[in-house]
């Protein structure tokens, strides 16, 4: 038998090549703009080779799903996480790709997690939310969540309408992203 899959959701990773040389001054500049907020940073000069590196992953992302059109940022800001801070569910409508770095992670922080897009109605496999992808009850057909682990210079990429989350952060130690939402350089109207 063979398993067409047609309708995944597509999460692309890269790493970033040049996270040692752009770390520590980033973190610096930072420190002086206001955080978790929309500071449009891909329109600031001074983020300008993360966020060159950021449109060329995004149009990788593009034509890897062979859409037509030249994509960039066109909005984009910072996040602090300090202990206790989550982001529940949600999506970023109105835009096509969007984006999430890693500027500062550490592999012992909770991750971002994204939820599968397809609700099954019926679910079959007779589980509840409080059971963990393992693999005894799914797989790459079945998997309910995905998620990241927040490391350094780690680049995720999806399409703007997957829901994702961030569970409450339950250790001190710094976690820094910033994030990007993508469309057509020209919108075609």
């Amino acid at each position: 038998m063979i398993f067409d899959k047609w309708f995944p959701m597509i999460i692309g990773r890269s790493e970033c090549p040049f996270i040692t040389e752009i770390q520590t001054p980033y973190k610096k500049l930072i420190k002086n703009l206001k955080l978790n907020g929309n500071i449009n940073i891909h329109e600031d000069d001074r983020f300008k080779k993360l966020t060159t590196w950021i449109n060329t992953e995004v149009n990788v992302f593009a034509r890897a799903h062979k859409f037509p059109d030249e994509y960039e940022a066109k909005e984009s800001w910072l996040i602090s996480y300090n202990k206790g801070d989550t982001q529940p569910f949600h999506s970023h409508p109105g835009y096509t790709i969007s984006t999430l770095f890693f500027l500062e992670g550490h592999e012992d922080d909770v991750p971002i997690v994204f939820k599968n897009p397809q609700i099954d109605m019926k679910n079959p496999l007779h589980t509840t939310p409080s059971i963990s992808n393992d693999p005894h009850y799914y797989n790459d057909f079945t998997y309910t969540s995905c998620s990241y682990r927040p490391t350094s210079g780690i680049f995720l990429l999806w399409r703007s309408y997957g829901e994702h989350s961030v569970p409450v952060k339950v250790n001190n130690r710094k976690r820094i992203i910033l994030v990007y939402n993508c469309d057509p350089k020209k919108e075609n109207k």
